[in-house]
């Protein structure tokens, strides 16, 4: 058994070291942690020695960035990193990407935002799967959207999909030949179906304000970085307001917290999880695996 921390190094070494290749393994090696392998070691697969390692240390208040030859974790990674710095620099800044393929989960690169005292949104855009609200066909993705704010105990973390489910969900539900939920999809006809193999286009968290939240994603993830229908990847968007210059955050942040937690409220902190959180022999086998294909790839384009 290895812990959290023990494989986040690990993982960062093989990334190529540095602080966005450990933001990067940090990300993944939590997703692995919480069950989420589809949004952790899955991600290696697309990690070829070839691509552009990203470099940090760009302080401009607006950028964007075309990621479609880097390893998506990395690129946000790197991306992120720069954001902190801007919104230090300007007060308030944001990334636009485009060309980003997996890259995991919203939340750890949020939470990294917060830890460092800014106030950060972010969202993706991806593949139409999803209808809108009254819709009968898929138009955008599952667009998660995620906000990350506050440290410590009061730190808040929201990240989720815009979605009812996802297109891996689907095809999990085709494999296993269950059935999905009602409410979950349509059919090629607009009509709902809780049959897999029949699914069309998935349905809008919460009905209409789902459909117009995934919609606001789209519009900044999708049309503001450029990256809606680029085939290289999706569009990601992050913006950072730096929460020293917005007065006494933590104290109003804490009697919100109190007053959601009284009401019996659940206050979400994104999934993160212990550094001392041991990985089980599952998890460490897929670990060592990717490395060691990792491994061989950068002896073979040494040859």
């Amino acid at each position: 058994m290895i812990s959290v921390s023990e494989a986040t190094e690990t993982l960062a070494a093989a990334l190529g070291g540095g602080e966005a290749a450990r933001l990067a393994a940090e990300a993944l090696v939590e997703a692995e942690a919480l069950g989420l392998p589809r949004f952790g070691f899955d991600m290696l697969d697309e990690w070829q020695p070839g691509l552009v390692v990203p470099k940090a240390g760009s302080t401009t208040a607006m950028e964007w960035r075309d990621c479609a030859q880097n390893f998506s974790p990395l690129g946000v990674a790197a991306a992120t990193l720069d954001l902190k710095q801007a919104a230090r620099a300007f007060g308030i800044a944001a990334v636009f990407l485009r060309g980003v393929k997996g890259f995991g989960r919203l939340a750890p690169f949020a939470r990294y935002l917060a830890d460092e005292g800014l106030l950060a949104i972010a969202g993706a855009e991806g593949p139409p799967f999803v209808a809108p609200y009254g819709g009968n066909r898929s138009v955008i993705g599952t667009n998660p959207i995620a906000l990350g704010f506050g440290r410590g105990e009061g730190r808040l973390v929201v990240d989720t999909a815009t979605s009812t489910a996802t297109m891996a969900d689907v095809k999990n539900a085709r494999m296993k030949g269950k059935p999905l939920k009602d409410g979950v999809a349509i059919d090629a006809d607009g009509r709902p179906t809780t049959v897999a193999a029949d699914v069309a286009a998935l349905l809008p968290r919460g009905g209409q304000i789902g459909s117009l939240v995934g919609l606001i994603v789209e519009v900044l993830a999708g049309v503001a970085s450029e990256g809606r229908g680029d085939p290289n990847g999706r569009g990601v968007f992050f913006i950072a307001i730096d929460a020293g210059r917005i007065g006494d955050p933590e104290s109003l942040l804490g009697e919100l917290r109190r007053d959601w937690t009284d009401a019996g409220g659940y206050w979400p902190r994104g999934g993160d999880v212990s550094p001392d959180t041991e990985l089980d022999d599952g998890v460490i086998e897929r670990l060592e695996t990717q490395l060691a294909r990792m491994a061989a790839s950068t002896q073979g384009e040494d040859k």
